[in-house]
């Protein structure tokens, strides 16, 4: 009989042990294992990737008269050239064509501005009036004898004089009307005088440049020393009369010109420096200077633009990428990103404390309302919290007012 309360009484504490040992795999199961960390004080990083390329501060743009073959082109793009290396050699047919069409243009220019120059602007209506004051003069002359004669004034003479009166007004008003129609015409002229001297100088201007190509057998050569930009015509094609070849200066800065969202940029600054990393370069030029932040007005964007250091390894038109970081000053209260929640806008934490309960001494999660001075895409600084252990990570969504171990 003993022997059967003993084997009971075994059984009993082997059940309970076993019963303890689901017990706490259900609760690892259950509740949530999270990891606290208390707020620390630090600085928030704000880091910018700006995509971009390099551009020449100096260029200079070559441009030919519209309607020349280019018959060949001795340059490629990203070549260096001296002052006097040829560059293009242009059709000769079609530049004696020019010399000689401008030449008939500027001669039908110089007759119209001649035509102006001997157009007059004469006044009918001044001799209207002098004959108009000798009628005047003669009907009052006869009035006053026939008063004379007569002792009254004649019903005819008064309407002789009246007549004449009005035959003078009109011709003054008519004088008048023709002045200022004179005057007019006289400004216009001089304004198409004005025009056609314009467009004769840029004929003649044009006339010589075309010559000057003539003297030296069609050849374009480089003005100065510098570095081939861009080409814009390719050999048999003719000029449209605008640039046909860039080269940049042998002294002209480099610079970085990329675009930013206007809220990243906040924190950016003419004068802040920035790292560049070139496409095809693995080392980067550190400690370029920002030179202006530019406000797009089409869109939400800047217009960024840093002067590259001398001596850098670069070629305009190359890609680029700028890195910016701004260090804030110190917060009292740093804490992970991934610890901040949201409730409709309201910003709060999870904190741990330690309650006794009926199971015994539990750790339970409660809420921190926290206002946000800062943040970036790892930290956020924080207010209105002490030295809580704010959860910072789980392993299962929780809540407030849940039980929850932390992980040591």
């Amino acid at each position: 009989m003993q022997k059967k309360y003993i084997k009971a009484l075994i059984s009993f504490f082997i059940i309970i042990f076993i019963l303890t040992i689901l017990s706490r795999v259900a609760d690892s199961v259950t509740v949530a294992v999270v990891m606290v960390q208390t707020p620390r004080r630090g600085s928030i990083n704000h880091e910018i990737v700006i995509e971009g390329s390099i551009e020449a501060s100096g260029k200079n743009k070559i441009k030919i008269q519209e309607g020349f073959r280019i018959d060949a082109i001795y340059a490629e793009r990203g070549q260096r050239v001296a002052k006097g290396d040829k560059l293009l050699y242009l059709g000769k047919e079609e530049i004696e064509k020019q010399l000689s069409r401008l030449q008939i243009e500027i001669e039908i220019l110089e007759l119209n501005r001649q035509n102006i120059e001997l157009q007059t602007y004469e006044n009918i209506y001044e001799e209207e009036i002098k004959r108009a004051q000798i009628a005047l003069d003669r009907a009052l002359n006869d009035r006053d004898i026939n008063i004379q004669i007569n002792g009254v004034e004649l019903e005819s003479d008064k309407r002789a004089v009246e007549d004449a009166e009005i035959s003078l007004n009109l011709a003054v008003k008519q004088k008048e009307k023709q002045d200022a129609k004179n005057e007019e015409d006289l400004r216009k002229n001089e304004n198409e005088k004005k025009r056609l001297e314009l467009e004769l100088q840029m004929k003649r201007n044009e006339y010589k440049d075309i010559e000057e190509l003539n003297k030296v057998d069609n050849i374009v050569y480089a003005e100065e020393d510098g570095i081939v930009d861009e080409i814009y015509v390719k050999e048999g094609e003719k000029t449209t009369g605008g640039e046909v070849i860039s080269i940049i200066d042998s002294g002209a800065e480099y610079i970085f010109t990329g675009k930013a969202d206007a809220e990243k940029a906040k924190y950016m600054k003419a004068g802040d420096t920035i790292s560049i990393k070139l496409s095809g370069k693995t080392i980067s030029i550190d400690n370029v200077e920002i030179k202006s932040i530019i406000p797009e007005p089409e869109d939400s964007t800047v217009k960024i633009t840093a002067v590259i250091p001398e001596n850098s390894n670069i070629s305009p038109g190359m890609s680029a990428t700028a890195r910016h970081i701004y260090s804030t000053d110190e917060y009292p209260r740093i804490i992970p990103i991934r610890a901040l929640r949201n409730d409709n806008g309201q910003y709060y934490v999870l904190a741990v404390e330690e309650k006794n309960t009926v199971m015994g001494k539990e750790k339970i999660s409660y809420r921190v309302n926290v206002e946000v001075a800062d943040k970036n895409d790892s930290l956020a600084a924080i207010s209105s919290v002490g030295n809580e252990e704010i959860i910072i990570k789980s392993n299962k969504p929780i809540s407030e007012g849940e039980r929850v171990r932390v992980e040591k």
